[in-house]
């Protein structure tokens, strides 16, 4: 990962990231990674891969001072982008990625008004510590932390940003005319021998979108002379600045209380301090296990979905005396293969049962328990449309069943969303996956 400054030479500036086994997460921490934080965050990923980075911090909202010092929360780096992608981009896929990585960003003080200045510790590892860690020669626990003075976080009316600037730079090399530098000191002999002509800049907005409830900050960062006078003569070379996606990991709250009627006019009702999960009749059959699954986000990719454990549930009040035979799903609603074909261009799911005493144990509570899933991926061809195919196999062995499901105007099965699948199935069919 790079970003530098230009004058005569050129100033690289690069992390070194931690790709070893996983350490340990304080408790807290841990349980504010949760599976929906990185559905979101590639979500976040995928929003700014594409566009034009400038543009989109520019756009960006002011964070409030007690949200960066709320419960003096660790704010990790969770993406990477250079505005030069070749240069590098990445984001973190999982609890473990996180847990690998010990460098954290900590903001504490006492607000003074909604952008009052705070102070930033930040801490970042020995390299050749965590290349011993790599190699097995020490244990996590072993890889020396380097941590910097305290910096004072400052708001900029102007540009809506906290901003702030790190003085803790190392030289790591120099290439022809390239000097390369690095937060992490290369060696324990090295922790404190600061570079001492140039600062790395920070400027850092909160990050604000659709279906995003954790707390993500866009920092743009610019390798810049310590002199401000030099700053004015030199010419901010293309790939000089990039893009941190920090994050605490947790998720803002709201108090919700919910109650709704179900077709026997039984009563529910769901107190929820953070996201929002309606109890369905499946839930309530299945017993306690159900709390540990749980539904995607409505605009998650299905064969993403997949790649995690998941289960697919069968109502039985849709397939009771139904799970036996071929069935159709369309717009939610499910028939026999006697009844008219869906329109042209129309999703569809068709249900083909591996028996019908075989398919009725789908029915039974806590059957995903004997079950095992396979699915077959088929993008849109010459000869046939995009398709989707859930084969249900019997743990001990033999064919429950198989799920086709069809998507005539798409071009890719990569790109179908969990919405558009229930809106086939409807409530006939329960996708869920582990946390």
């Amino acid at each position: 990962m790079f970003m530098g400054w230009a004058k005569v030479s050129r100033i690289i500036f690069v992390i070194v990231g931690l790709l070893a086994a996983a350490g340990d997460l304080p408790a807290g921490e841990t349980e504010r990674y949760d599976r929906r934080f990185f559905v979101q965050l590639r979500t976040v990923f995928g929003r700014f891969r594409n566009t034009d980075l400038d543009r989109a911090f520019d756009k960006a909202q002011s964070i409030q001072c007690s949200e960066l010092v709320n419960e003096e929360a660790e704010w990790r780096t969770v993406a990477f982008f250079n505005e030069k992608r070749e240069l590098g981009d990445w984001y973190r896929k999982s609890l473990e990625e996180v847990k690998n990585d010990p460098s954290v960003f900590v903001f504490k003080g006492v607000c003074r008004g909604e952008h009052g200045p705070v102070q930033l510790t930040t801490k970042f590892p020995v390299t050749e510590t965590v290349e011993a860690y790599s190699q097995r020669r020490i244990g996590f626990d072993e890889i020396a932390v380097n941590t910097n003075a305290p910096v004072r976080a400052v708001f900029d009316s102007e540009t809506q940003a906290y901003r702030f600037d790190l003085p803790y730079l190392f030289l790591v090399s120099r290439q022809d005319d390239q000097s390369i530098y690095s937060l992490n000191p290369p060696e324990l002999a090295e922790r404190y021998r600061y570079a001492t002509d140039v600062i790395n800049h920070w400027d850092c907005k909160s990050v604000t979108a659709e279906n995003v409830t954790y707390q993500f900050l866009i920092c743009r960062t610019t390798t810049l002379p310590r002199i401000p006078a030099q700053r004015s003569q030199s010419r901010i070379a293309f790939g000089a600045s990039a893009y941190f996606i920090l994050s605490d990991g947790k998720e803002a709250s709201s108090s919700v209380k919910l109650s709704f009627d179900d077709a026997d006019n039984a009563k529910h009702i769901v107190e929820d301090a953070g996201a929002t999960t309606l109890v369905s009749d499946l839930d309530s059959r299945h017993g306690p296990d159900s709390a540990a699954w749980e539904v995607p986000d409505s605009d998650e990719k299905l064969l993403d979905i997949t790649r995690d454990e998941f289960r697919i549930r069968f109502s039985p009040q849709s397939w009771t005396g139904r799970i036996g035979a071929i069935q159709v799903l369309s717009a939610k609603r499910i028939s026999s293969v006697e009844s008219p074909s869906p329109a042209p261009g129309v999703d569809y799911c068709i249900w083909s049962p591996g028996g019908t005493a075989a398919a009725e144990q789908l029915l039974a509570a806590n059957s995903y328990e004997r079950v095992t899933y396979t699915l077959t991926p088929h993008d849109q061809d010459a000869r046939s449309p995009t398709s989707i195919i859930f084969n249900f196999n019997a743990l001990a062995g033999g064919h429950l069943g198989r799920l086709e499901c069809v998507f005539p105007r798409a071009s890719s099965a990569a790109g179908i969303s969990f919405d558009r699948w229930v809106s086939i199935v409807g409530d006939h069919l329960a996708l869920e996956v582990r946390p």
